[in-house]
């Protein structure tokens, strides 16, 4: 059996019909094949002949029942070079966009003179991005094109125009262009209206190339989509195309073609579109299907960082109340899925529970604060992030605040646990938590017992309290008293009337008259400096009536100190 294919991979074919007897007496051959090489050629005239009609999975399939290149059954050069030949072939049908196969590629820079070498190293620097370097090869190319069964130009043709049209390489964009009209399958289709838009588009006509796009828009193959695109993009660019209008076009235009590179590029667009309109959870739910659909794209690993930005803009907008919080909290909810393992998105989340506790939603806060501590806890036994103890700490603090102000004691208490803090800065704030926590249960002592080694102003009122409750008048007397020498009228009127008391009952004599004296300065109202002053002592013998009059003085600052008790328990 002959082998005339040996030079090229793939010659002029001819009819489906032929195809298939040529393939079926090619198989009865293999079947029949005696010797390795016998079996090699056939394996080689079948992939040959899948190729030239543009079957390059067929091809492939075949390509790999041949031996490897090494061991005593490798293929001789002959053989090989002809295999090599016949996958860069295949590469060129399936229109993989990395570069050529590494044993193929050697055949593009042989010294020997292949015909086809500039059609492929054409198509080879083309995918590469390398649009000049194709350019030199592409009027070869053209020629080349004519020498090819018809299935097989026909798959390569659109790819070889468009690369002419970015070169600006016109005689040859021409030529290319009148090859269509020998290709029915072609003419006519989307490849051809799409890419007489892309040069009308070029060559400065953007109402041509607006009519060959949408033209072409009405298929169903990938020209069709990339008109799609084109014209979304051409309607930006002229400013005739409405944000609004675009993003739902994007979205028709996703829902229609998904699964490659197109689709990648369809939502990257839809992403910016909708980020540009305001949008900010649209586009980051079209950034995270790129994440989710295509995760070892390039654009998923480069739309990381636009991926963020969005992601604090969006939290930014909610935590600072531009966003209302009913808005806040459901975007939260239908994004968080897909992003609640991403470094870093733990710190957004933060800020929505920092929100929640800030408008007083504290159960709200505490459950989101424990459901970033345990999506941190799996990130770190899964390896995504590394998390500190301390932050783990700090999540534990602001769970169990939330909690107690909400007045959740006994899960407070849980949630606050009995471990110290794993870093000093967080050993003062931890010690505040549980001296509110005991103040909250009634356990004067224990607030009282309380330790930090920088006593915050909220830690020296609970433990004026506290003190206070217990009935240690002198000791409350001198906390309230402290209190009130550094903040003065910051003291607040009911603290600053426990304090009368505590030096009252202290018999601070000196201390209740400055009080006195300062009151009307300190309470929120005359009638309440009316009734202290009504503990002022008085000289019994002074009035007339001696007696009567200072018992009913002493009756009165009864009845003073019983409705101060009442205003200092109710502040």
């Amino acid at each position: 059996m002959g082998h005339a294919a040996a030079a090229d991979p793939a010659p002029r074919g001819a009819s489906s019909v032929d195809y298939v007897d040529r393939r079926a007496a090619l198989v009865a051959g293999l079947a029949e094949a005696e010797t390795a090489g016998a079996r090699a050629d056939l394996l080689l005239d079948l992939a040959a002949l899948s190729v030239s009609h543009a079957l390059a999975p067929e091809a492939l399939s075949f390509l790999s029942g041949l031996p490897d290149d090494e061991g005593a059954a490798a293929l001789d050069p002959a053989r090989a070079a002809r295999r090599d030949r016949i996958a860069l072939a295949a590469w060129g049908v399936s229109g993989d966009a990395t570069p050529a196969p590494l044993p193929a590629r050697s055949q593009l820079e042989a010294a020997d003179h292949w015909s086809q070498r500039p059609l492929w190293r054409a198509l080879s620097h083309a995918r590469e991005g390398d649009v000049a370097a194709a350019a030199e090869d592409l009027p070869l190319a053209e020629e080349v094109l004519g020498a090819l069964p018809p299935a097989l130009a026909a798959a390569l043709l659109p790819e070889l125009l468009e690369t002419a049209i970015e070169a600006g390489l016109w005689d040859a964009a021409h030529a290319l262009a009148q090859r269509f009209d020998s290709h029915p399958e072609l003419r006519g289709g989307s490849a051809y209206r799409f890419l007489l838009g892309r040069a009308a588009q070029a060559g400065g006509n953007p109402v041509m190339a607006f009519d060959s796009y949408a033209m072409a828009a009405g298929g169903s193959d990938v020209w069709a989509q990339r008109a799609r695109l084109a014209l979304i993009d051409l309607g930006r660019a002229t400013d005739t195309l409405v944000p609004e209008d675009a993003a739902q076009l994007l979205r028709q235009s996703w829902r229609s073609w998904r699964g490659d590179a197109l689709e990648v590029a369809t939502l990257e667009r839809l992403a910016e579109v909708e980020y540009g309109r305001g949008d900010t959870e649209a586009a980051i739910a079209a950034l995270t299907e790129v994440l989710r659909r295509h995760p070892q794209s390039d654009a998923a690993r480069n739309s990381g960082d636009r991926l963020d930005e969005m992601v604090a803009d969006l939290y930014a907008q909610g935590a600072s109340g531009d966003l209302p919080i009913a808005e806040f909290v459901a975007a939260h909810r239908r994004l968080s899925p897909e992003l609640v393992f991403r470094p870093g998105f733990a710190a957004q989340a933060e800020l929505l529970a920092g929100r929640l506790y800030e408008i007083g939603a504290t159960d709200a806060a505490a459950r989101e604060y424990a459901a970033i501590r345990d999506q941190l806890a799996v990130m770190r036994d899964l390896g995504l992030e590394e998390v500190p103890p301390a932050r783990f700490d700090a999540l534990r603090l602001a769970q169990a605040e939330a909690l107690l102000r909400g007045g959740q004691t006994e899960a407070a208490a849980q949630a606050l646990g009995t471990a110290p803090a794993s870093v000093p800065e967080l050993r003062d704030r931890l010690a505040l938590l549980r001296a509110r926590l005991s103040s909250a249960e009634g356990d004067g002592a224990a607030v009282i017992a309380t330790r930090m080694e920088i006593p915050s102003e909220g830690y020296l009122r609970l433990r004026a309290a506290a003190l206070f409750e217990r009935g240690e008048w002198a000791a409350a007397r001198d906390a309230y008293a402290s209190l009130w020498r550094d903040l003065g009228p910051g003291l607040g009127t009911s603290e600053a009337i426990r304090l009368l008391l505590a030096a009252h009952r202290a018999g601070d004599a000196e201390l209740v008259a400055e009080l006195l004296d300062r009151l009307p300065d300190l309470a929120a109202s005359p009638e309440l400096a009316a009734v202290a002053r009504s503990l002022a002592p008085v000289a019994p013998l002074s009035l007339p009536i001696g007696q009567k009059s200072a018992t009913d003085r002493m009756q009165g600052a009864d009845a003073a100190l019983r409705r101060l008790e009442t205003i200092a328990g109710d502040g």
